[in-house]
């Protein structure tokens, strides 16, 4: 039983089932005794090569993993210019170590493409596509590539190296985050994502697990394993789902390909949920969520927490919106919006603004909201005359008719 789930985790990993199809094939092993492989070939899920290639794959990782706990399979490892010191994560396309760039004399954080892909075309590709994609970019909230290579066979990239903690070890550790860390930490992911936009890019994977906070208070937006230029789609194909469960947009879980950064708002609302509330947005297993995600009512927060601020609420409802037209449209609607929740807990805890840049940005946002207030106002009295007129046009029409049939 614990290879066939380990089999059908390696399998989603590579996009070749749903969660849900996986949950399926688990309920017919137990019921039939056969395997998840046999399973996912009698359904005509996956065809017997795919099985075998699975298969293949798996039998390699089990090595490794006994390779691992047998010997020390990271000690002193090089990998070009930079040697291995020790693992500090793993995601599906690849592990992520510590090591030293031995030219530089610098640690940084290696990722290097998991044994089990090496050999497949597609995800070298996507690979190399999530590295020098990431590589163009500089911006100070998120983690700096620094470069992309091949040694002996072995795809990788060295990236900036945060030593501090990420916001899911906040929460694992605190529960519910205090309200002003919320925003700060919000606003600095909105700035990386108003960057990325700028760039044709949808991060894809927002989440706490993802937002990296420096010994500064600097947060860093990494993991680029899930982004997609929207204009170089090459590597989607309509109803593939990336993204992780508990943070992802109901279009992305319906498998949409184009996405824009309105289904990253929606990410970092779910995210914004947690740290709020201390609980992901919906829980269960993975289909159940992907599922609550498209469908369900977004939990009210209110309950969730003692003095909730209501503009707060008013922020993540919208961000989590269903529909993205519902949502906000571009990260600089949602920096305003924080930025002026973040004056407005200033001023109630008796810090006013002060300075000219903070005085000056509140007029500037009351001016946009009075702005937009006058466009509502201007469509809904047109909205009247227009039928205020179909009305005078219908009652002439009546009366005409009146009038036909008592001269005639």
């Amino acid at each position: 039983m614990d290879d066939d789930f380990r089999y059908g985790q390696l399998a989603i990993e590579g996009r070749l089932i749903t969660p849900e199809q996986f949950d399926n094939a688990m309920t017919q092993v137990k019921e039939t005794g056969r395997s998840v492989a046999q399973i996912l070939v009698q359904d005509g899920i996956i065809d017997k090569l795919t099985a075998a290639r699975l298969a293949k794959a798996l039998g390699r990782i089990l090595r490794d993993e006994r390779t691992r706990s047998e010997g020390g399979l990271l000690a002193n490892t090089q990998i070009g210019g930079y040697k291995l010191l020790r693992r500090i994560g793993e995601g599906g396309m690849g592990e992520v170590y510590l090591a030293e760039q031995l030219t530089m004399h610098r640690q940084v954080a290696l990722k290097v493409l998991h044994d089990k892909w090496a050999d497949d075309e597609e995800f070298r590709k996507r690979f190399l596509l999530e590295a020098r994609a990431a590589g163009k970019l500089s911006h100070q909230n998120l983690i700096q590539v620094y470069d992309v290579s091949k040694f002996q066979g072995k795809y990788y990239f060295a990236m900036e190296y945060i030593d501090g903690v990420t916001v899911e070890d906040l929460i694992r550790h605190e529960g519910s985050l205090p309200l002003d860390r919320i925003i700060d930490i919000s606003l600095q992911v909105c700035h990386a994502l108003k960057y990325l936009s700028a760039n044709d890019i949808v991060h894809r994977d927002i989440k706490p697990a993802n937002i990296m906070i420096t010994k500064s208070g600097i947060c860093k937006l990494g993991d680029f394993g899930f982004i997609q230029n929207v204009y170089d789609a090459e590597l989607m194909q309509e109803g593939t789902t990336l993204g992780t469960p508990d943070y992802i947009s109901p279009e992305q879980a319906r498998g949409q390909r184009h996405l824009d950064i309105r289904s990253d708002v929606y990410s970092l609302g779910a995210s914004i949920f947690h740290m709020l509330s201390g609980r992901p947005l919906f829980e269960g297993s993975c289909s159940k969520v992907m599922h609550d995600h498209i469908e369900t009512k977004t939990p009210d927060l209110r309950p969730l927490r003692d003095n909730m601020s209501e503009e707060m609420v008013r922020i993540v409802e919208k961000m989590l919106a269903k529909d993205p037209i519902d949502r906000y449209q571009d990260a600089d609607a949602l920096i305003r919006d924080l930025e002026m929740l973040k004056i407005d807990q200033a001023a109630h805890a008796g810090d006013l603004p002060s300075t000219r840049s903070q005085i000056l940005h509140i007029i500037s946002a009351e001016k946009d909201r009075i702005t937009q207030l006058e466009q509502s106002l201007a469509a809904c009295v047109a909205t009247r005359r227009v039928w205020f007129w179909s009305a005078i046009g219908g009652w002439s029409v009546v009366v005409l008719m009146i009038l036909y049939r008592l001269l005639s």
